[in-house]
Parts: C-alpha cells; sequence; structure tokens
C-alpha cells in the first residue's frame, strides 16, 4: 500500500478550526439569533486572538434555546457558516433530519460560493463531506459522491473516508452503509486520478486493519495482494 498518499486530514481540521470549530454543548441564558451567531461566527475567524478567543466562548455557550436560528444557518447559511453549525448538531442533535441534506448540498456546490472566498469555501465543501462521515445516512451520501460525483466530490467522499477509517471508529448502525461503500472505495481504487487511486487502496488498507471483523474480511477480499 502506498504511503505517500496526500493527507487532507489536517489541513481539514485547520479549515474547522478557523470556522469556530468549538464543542457547542454549554448553557446561555437566552437564545441568540441568526444575525447574533453569524456575527460570532465571522469573528472566531478574526486574526486578533483576543477577538476570535472571544468569540468562540460565546459559540460554545449557545445551547437548544438557539435551535430555530441554527436550523436557518444550517439550511441557508453560507457554506462556511453551515459547516460552522452542523458542529453543533453533530454534538447535539446528530439525527436532525437536516443535518445530512445541508452537508450534502455544501460538500456539492448546492448552496452559492462566493467569488471572493472562493478557496476557503472549497475547502469548506471538503469540510461538508467530512462532517457526512459521522452518521449511516451521511455515509451512504459519500458512498453516492463516490460513484456518481464530479472529481472534486470524489476527491471529498475518499479524504473523509479515510478520517472516518484512520481509527475505525464508526458510528453507531453504520456497518451496512460501510458494506456498501467499500465496493465503491475499491471500484475507486482503480481511477487514473492518482489522488483517488492512493487514498482508496490506503482506506482499504485501513478498514481491513481495522478492528470490525466484517468490514476487514470485505476489504481485504478487494485488496490487491
Amino acid at each position: 500500500m502506498n504511503r505517500q498518499c496526500f493527507n487532507s486530514l489536517p489541513i481539514l481540521l485547520a479549515v474547522l478550526l478557523t470556522i469556530g470549530g468549538t464543542s457547542i454543548v454549554a448553557q446561555e441564558n437566552r437564545p441568540k439569533s441568526e444575525a447574533e451567531i453569524r456575527t460570532l461566527i465571522a469573528k472566531s475567524r478574526s486574526k486578533d486572538l483576543k477577538t476570535s478567543d472571544e468569540a468562540r466562548d460565546a459559540l460554545s455557550k449557545i445551547d437548544v434555546k438557539s435551535l430555530s436560528a441554527l436550523t436557518s444557518i444550517l439550511k441557508k447559511g453560507k457554506a462556511c457558516e453551515r459547516i460552522a453549525v452542523a458542529q453543533w448538531f453533530i454534538e447535539n442533535e446528530p439525527n436532525n433530519k437536516n443535518l445530512v441534506p445541508a452537508m450534502t448540498e455544501v460538500a456539492t456546490g448546492g448552496s452559492l460560493l462566493s467569488l471572493f472566498n472562493l478557496e476557503e469555501e472549497m475547502m469548506c465543501r471538503r469540510a461538508a463531506a467530512m462532517m457526512l462521515a459521522f452518521s449511516p445516512d451521511g455515509i451512504r451520501e459519500l458512498t453516492r459522491l463516490l460513484k456518481e460525483g464530479d472529481l472534486f466530490e470524489r476527491q471529498s467522499a475518499i479524504f473523509a473516508f479515510d478520517g472516518l477509517t484512520e481509527t475505525s471508529n464508526y458510528p453507531e448502525g453504520s456497518v451496512p452503509a460501510m458494506k456498501d461503500a467499500i465496493p465503491a472505495i475499491a471500484k475507486a481504487a482503480e481511477s487514473k486520478d492518482r489522488t483517488m487511486s492512493c487514498m482508496s487502496d490506503e482506506v482499504l488498507g485501513q478498514i481491513a486493519r481495522g478492528a470490525n471483523a466484517e468490514l476487514s474480511a470485505l476489504a481485504k477480499h478487494y485488496l490487491v495482494p
């Protein structure tokens, strides 16, 4: 297995940290409005450490009383704003019906991208794919992207699978979805695109070495000796 593959996970984690990547689980006395949350997300990305730290602290105190505003941003916000609030849902409402559709839309570029921050928002599209790895339904969407997406989307999907399979910490109930994903990952390993072929081979190896015996056996079946 080629260990020279480009690993996007550190970069994507850095992106998450710069868009307010804090665990939003603490309590606050009153709900925040959409405008207030958007302002905090923007400030959390400030180059001024005092400003960004204060904003992240405020974000960390948002609770379920702000659910309506958070949901609105998740569904209709800018790409990077949607990623920031998606972290709240993963921590607090991982089965929320809006989460997977919203992250799929961002990952596929369905939400409007800003021409002024195109590079950053493209990285947020990649981060959205990482978010899909947190649920069985999200894994199914990643598998679909791996089969049907354009090259950027396929690469985003395989990066997400790489992050997921490095630890074999699969979401509850996701083994059937992963069993469906493995043949698609094996097929992607045959891609002419070096990133796709290399990363897919690496992901298969990680699954094969993982703790889940059923998934390990299936991945080994597809690995080239």
